[in-house]
This record gives structure tokens, C-alpha cells and sequence, in this order.
């Protein structure tokens, strides 16, 4: 059922194509499709077997069962059809057929996108040139009237831009200027490749310049998003969807309604009356939304047995298909690719010109490979782009000014097309002069683009952690933003899980689980670790990340085993000092500490990537966190070594430059005596990427 249309629409075109499932066999010489097309080829039986059951045809059935209604026929003068683009091997048999009874003529440009209709004429007898537009009786098979196709205008802009946004600026930009330049703005046509950026389109369109020919979807309506977003609150229980509940407005009262009835089976009228109360004024009194309603509470009089939840998706779903009118009266027309065929517009406007959506790729292709359509006569994957092309060209070449616009970035590059057309690719729109389109910009503060920042600071005064020197020792901008100014970083509430929540739950796991009773045992130790871990989070994907790294803790554990029985003895956990050292105040809180024979041995777990230094990194190392933790913990008893705990490989790593180490703390920290001030940007760029305050430095373009 899932992947029902394409079915329909491949059986669809096989019909009007007048090709049947055995000749495709035939065309398929080394059998690569045998078995799928005997399996559609018995679904197509059984298909055609049901709607003769039922007195039933569709578009499938309609070429085998169709007659001509020759007295309607004859009944009119003639007939006068302008031909864009294909006609099936179907669609050409009914021309001729009523070509016998009637006058009938047929307008026509022949490009070299086309070149497949040349093909059907000179087969029927008559002879098109390249480049040329003509009228034919096609009853008699005379040519009625002969004209050059019209040359594409040399008025043509084709811009780049790194983002799909920015296209808007420029839309806007451009039909203010074409209307400037004398146009009608009835006589601008946008054309979106991709329809759905419509959208994106309407919520800038604030002077309502626009007029959607499309529609809007409902999905833009205060019903589905309020609705959309209950379903997603109740589905996902994250943060960021009852942020999302908030402001849209939704009343707390609503929101615990619906997690009271989410998975209950409610009666047509309650799931109903549930509904209607989220539709505000406007929309009720709309009668696409009361025709929806209603068709909705029948087919839910037939589905009894449904959950409030499963109606809620299955409304949602239905509502996702439909759109009401654009009532707005725009007079510059947005439309999609298909609508062009056969109008004329002055100005033309193109968005999104890219390969992804220029050409347009078919569903219809999934079945078979060009090399056999092509051998039974069905259109291939180039017919079909081809004709795409024809639509675009025919609509360049009735047009005065062409504005092209298309994104070209690490992901996206313009349509091949633009190339065939002669268009140049290579001009980039200065889009920092279109963002004030879009955004109203906000005033930048001075203080935070200025080289010298004003704003003593004694180191001394304030606990020194190796976090913050590492900071200081990094970017001194940095620094500023995060101790004096205290900045802090924006961050989007989430339950999503990434890897410094694992970490944060690890540390707490091991804290609670490691003590000197649970190293007696290597199966009571796992069994402690898997009951705290998974009781860490109830997400419901947290399951399959605490399996992982109790396998990755098998190793930890049986290290922990042996070292207990080698005399090792939990001494601190999660333990917070801090000791005046050279006239500064160091501080840190380390993860454990171990004691054997009167000895201490200094632990900081890792989860991640341990941090490593070589002689060559030494001298202009920033990372002293074990070398604070061995002063610190110095002020216990003696240490004897500091390590990191690395909990994927379970083994200790320990800090091979310990004395180089506290050498070097000792000069940097005599550099750091005297007060700060200043705070100038880092030399590295490298440090920006990964820095919460890059836009504060006007960085985010270097990085």
C-alpha cells in the first residue's frame, strides 16, 4: 500500500503508451526484470479482474474500454488544440480519430526538447523543422501557417547564493525593480521547480505582493500547527515541543486533556469536539475547514475502533493534502512548473535552479532502465527531462527581462540546464545588501568589535581552575565573555541525547556504583552499573546507548576487579578542593582519588578522547587539569600519580610531562600576576569553530 501510486502510475503510463507487460519482457533481453515484472504483471490482472467486478474503469482501464461520442463530436465547428510539451501513443490515436469527423488544428514549436513530437508528425506524414512553430489541419495534413521560434531575450540575470533564504531578498528585490522598469506586476510570473518553498515565500510576502496560484496548504493554518504540535508534545515528551506548545498559545487545560485521552478510543463526537475547539474564529467560519470536519466525522463513524492518537494522525494527514485559494489579491503570480505550459509573461522570476529540482526527476522511473523503456517505447528518463526543459524554454523565450536564481554551496550547484541555455553560472549576489529585505537588523555592539576592551581584572582575587586558565591560555576574547562579562552560551533546551550527556550520566553512574563492596565482585559490579545507568534517562532511545557502553565497560570493570585485589582502596569520589599555590587560588573538583599503601593516586574519567601531549606540543601546551589535580591533591597526603581513566578501553592513562608540566605552570602563572586587561582575539581561527561566542567577534565567516 505504501508504494500503491507508483504502481498506479507506472500501470497508468504502460496504457497510454500502448505497451504491455510481454513486450516488455521481450525488451528486456537479459532478464534483469523477469521476476518484477511477472509479479506486476499479475498485480495489473487481478487490479483489471476488480474493477470489471465492480463495473468500474480509471485512467489504467479507460484506453481498452473507450468509444467516441460521434454526434457530440460533430456537433462542434472544429477544434483548435495548442500542443506543450508530449502526447502518449493514447492521446495521439484519439487525435486521429477525431480528425475524421471534425476540422481539427494543432499549434506547435518544435525545439531540440521536443524533438520526440517531430518524430509522431513524420510518422503521420508530416515534415517540422527544428526552431519553428506551426498550425496544421491535422485533418487534411497541411501546414496552416509557418513562424521562427522566438529568440530567447538577451535581458537575463543569473545570480548564485549560498543560501535558499536569501533567493527572497532577491525576488523581492527584482519585481520592485521590473516594475520600476515599466512592467505591470500582473505581468511577472515566480516559478518554483520546488513548490513546497511556496511556503517559505508567503511567510515573507508582508506587502503581499504575491498571489499563489498553488494555493496555501493548510499546514500553514493555526489548526495544524496547533494540532501538529500536540502530536508531536505527546509523541516525543522533548522540551523543545512544549516550548513549541507555548507559542502557539496552547492553554495548559489543552494540554492535559489530550494527554488524558491520547490513548483511549473515543466516540466520532468527543474526538470531534475536541478538534473544533482548537480552530480559532476565522477558520471555523471557513468552509474548506467545515468540509473537512465533516468528511472527517464520517469516515470516523466507519472506524470505530480507533485511539485518539491514530485518529489524530490519520487527521492530520488528510488535512496535509489539502489547500484553500490565495485570497489575498497579489497581483505578481507564483506558480509551479506545469502551470507555465501555454501563458505568456513579460517578466519571468525563477527560483531554486538547481539540479535538484531542474530537471525534475519521475517517480515513474523507478521501474526499469533507460536501455529497456527506451527498446519497448516508453519514454525515458531523458524524454521526461527534456520536456521540463521545452517548458522553460518556451516560457524564457516569451519573456522581456529573465531573473534566474539558483544556491551554490558545499551541497548544491546550479542546473546543468543554465549551461545548455547559455546562462552564466558564476556571478554571486551580494546578499549582506538583501538580508535588510528580510531582517530588520539589529545595532552591533561596539564594544565586542573594538581591539581593546577596557575591563580590569585581577587573576589572583578569583579561584583559578585548569578550565579556566586553559580559556584564558586559548582567547583572551573568550575569557572575557565568559568570567568577566559572563556571558551566557545560547543553548536550545533538549532531550536529545549527544555525547556530553552520556558522559555527565557515566560520571554520576560511577560516582554512586564504584566503592569498595562492589569491587569484591565483577557480576555485582555490572549488575550495579546496568541498574544506575539505565535509571540515568528515560528517553526512549537511552536503552540502546546504556547497552553500548556497559559492553565498552566490561574492560573497566575486570581493570577495577584486578586493582582492588592489588591493594587499591576507594579513598575520595567527586572530590572539590582548593589550595593557595604561588599567590593564586587553585581549585578543582576530581573525579576520584585511590589509596594504596599511604599513597595517593589521582583519577579523572573520560568517556570522549583523551587529551595527549608530546614533547613537541609541550612548551606551548594550554591543558594543566592533572597538573592542578596533583597540587591539590597534594594537600592530602603524597601522590603518587594522576591519570585519565579512559572508559571505552578501560585502562589508565597517566600524565607522561607531570614535572615538565608543573615547570611550565609555574612561568605561565608568573606571567599572569599582573592584572588583565585588554582581552584581545586569539591569532588561530581554528579555536572559533567550536567557540559559543564567534558571532560576538565577527568571526563566523572565517571559520
Amino acid at each position: 500500500m505504501k508504494n500503491s501510486s507508483y504502481l498506479f502510475r507506472f500501470f497508468e503510463e504502460l496504457s497510454h503508451e500502448r505497451v504491455t507487460l510481454e513486450s516488455l519482457k521481450a525488451a528486456d533481453t537479459y532478464e534483469h526484470y523477469g521476476e518484477h515484472l511477472e509479479v506486476l504483471e499479475t498485480l495489473l490482472k487481478h487490479y483489471k479482474a476488480l474493477l470489471s467486478k465492480h463495473a468500474l474503469y480509471d485512467r489504467i482501464s479507460l484506453p481498452e474500454l473507450y468509444t467516441i461520442n460521434e454526434e457530440y463530436v460533430r456537433s462542434l465547428e472544429g477544434v483548435r488544440i495548442h500542443l506543450e510539451g508530449f502526447l502518449s501513443r493514447f492521446e495521439w490515436e484519439l487525435l486521429t480519430h477525431l480528425a475524421h469527423y471534425i476540422p481539427l488544428h494543432v499549434k506547435v514549436c518544435i525545439t531540440a526538447y521536443n524533438q520526440k513530437m517531430q518524430n509522431y508528425f513524420q510518422e503521420y506524414g508530416i515534415h517540422l523543422e527544428l526552431n519553428t512553430c506551426y498550425e496544421i489541419d491535422f485533418s487534411s495534413k497541411t501546414i496552416l501557417h509557418v513562424s521562427a521560434q522566438v529568440p530567447l531575450s538577451q535581458n537575463i540575470e543569473c545570480y548564485g547564493f549560498s543560501s535558499r533564504l536569501s533567493q527572497i531578498a532577491y525576488l523581492q528585490s527584482t519585481i520592485a525593480r521590473f516594475v520600476q522598469e515599466g512592467l505591470d506586476p500582473s505581468e511577472i510570473v515566480v516559478v518554483l521547480p520546488d513548490e513546497l518553498f511556496a511556503q517559505s515565500l508567503a511567510c515573507f510576502d508582508r506587502w503581499e505582493n504575491l498571489n499563489f496560484a498553488m494555493g496555501m496548504s493548510l499546514k500553514q493554518s493555526s489548526f495544524f500547527q496547533k494540532l501538529s504540535a500536540l502530536e508531536k508534545a505527546m509523541r516525543n515528551d522533548a522540551i523543545e515541543d512544549y516550548l513549541r506548545l507555548e507559542r502557539l498559545n496552547i492553554e495548559e487545560s489543552v494540554r492535559f486533556t489530550c494527554k488524558e485521552i491520547w490513548h483511549q478510543k473515543l466516540s466520532p463526537r468527543d474526538a470531534m469536539a475536541f478538534y473544533e475547539a482548537l480552530l480559532d474564529e476565522k477558520e471555523a467560519g471557513k468552509s474548506l475547514f467545515k468540509e473537512a470536519f465533516f468528511a472527517f466525522e464520517h469516515f470516523l463513524k466507519h472506524a470505530p475502533a480507533l485511539r485518539f492518537e491514530q485518529m489524530s494522525k490519520l487527521f492530520l494527514n488528510r488535512l496535509s493534502a489539502l489547500s484553500e485559494d490565495d485570497v489575498r489579491g497579489g497581483k505578481v503570480t507564483v506558480m509551479g512548473v506545469l502551470e507555465t505550459r501555454g501563458v505568456k509573461y513579460k517578466g519571468v522570476i525563477v527560483l531554486d535552479f538547481n539540479d535538484e529540482f531542474v530537471p525534475k526527476r519521475s517517480s515513474k522511473d523507478l521501474f526499469l532502465s533507460s536501455d529497456v523503456r527506451a527498446h519497448a517505447g516508453l519514454p525515458t528518463k531523458r524524454d521526461r527531462e527534456n520536456l521540463q526543459r521545452y517548458y522553460y524554454h518556451q516560457l524564457f523565450s516569451h519573456a522581456q527581462k529573465i531573473a534566474i536564481a539558483y544556491v551554490k554551496n558545499e551541497t548544491s550547484m546550479p542546473s546543468r540546464f543554465l549551461d545548455a541555455l547559455g546562462f552564466e553560472t558564476h556571478h554571486m549576489a551580494d546578499e549582506k545588501a538583501l538580508h535588510t529585505l528580510l531582517f530588520t537588523p539589529n545595532q552591533v555592539k561596539n564594544v565586542y568589535t573594538e581591539a581593546f576592551i577596557d575591563a580590569p581584572y585581577e587573576l589572583k582575587s578569583h579561584p583559578l581552575s585548569a578550565t579556566k586558565l586553559k580559556t584564558l591560555l586559548t582567547c583572551k576574547r573568550q575569557f572575557y565573555f565568559r568570567y568577566i562579562a559572563r556571558l551566557r552560551e545560547a543553548k536550545m533546551p533538549s532531550h536529545t541525547i549527544d555525547e556530553q550527556s552520556i558522559g555527565v550520566a557515566l560520571h554520576k553512574v560511577l560516582e554512586e556504583a564504584i566503592c569498595d563492596e562492589a569491587l569484591l565482585d565483577e557480576k555485582r559490579l555490572f549488575n550495579s552499573l546496568e541498574k544506575l545507568l539505565k535509571e540515568q534517562n528515560h528517553h526512549e532511545v537511552w536503552g540502546y546507548f546504556a547497552d553500548v557502553w556497559l559492553e565498552k565497560l566490561r574492560a573497566f570493570i575486570r581493570n577495577e576487579i584486578n586493582r582492588f585485589d592489588e591493594g587499591f582502596r576507594v579513598f575520595k569520589k567527586e572530590f572539590t578542593h582548593a589550595i593557595a599555590y604561588e599567590g593564586f587560588v587553585l581549585e578543582g573538583q576530581m573525579d576520584r582519588i585511590d589509596e594504596k599503601e599511604g599513597k595517593l593516586f589521582v583519577i579523572d574519567y573520560k568517556s570522549g578522547k583523551i587529551p595527549t601531549t608530546t614533547e613537541k606540543t609541550l612548551d606551548h601546551t594550554v591543558d594543566f587539569q592533572l597538573v592542578f589535580y596533583a597540587l591539590i591533591a597534594g594537600a592530602l597526603g603524597q601522590v603518587e600519580g594522576v591519570y585519565y581513566y579512559d572508559l571505552k578501553e578501560g585502562v589508565l592513562v597517566p600524565e607522561a610531562f607531570l614535572e615538565e608540566k608543573k615547570a611550565l605552570l609555574h612561568v605561565t602563572l608568573q606571567t599572569l600576576s599582573k592584572p588583565l586587561n585588554g582581552y584581545e582575539l586569539c591569532e588561530e581561527v581554528k579555536h572559533c569553530r567550536l567557540c559559543p561566542y564567534v558571532l560576538l567577534c565577527g568571526r563566523e565567516e572565517q571559520i
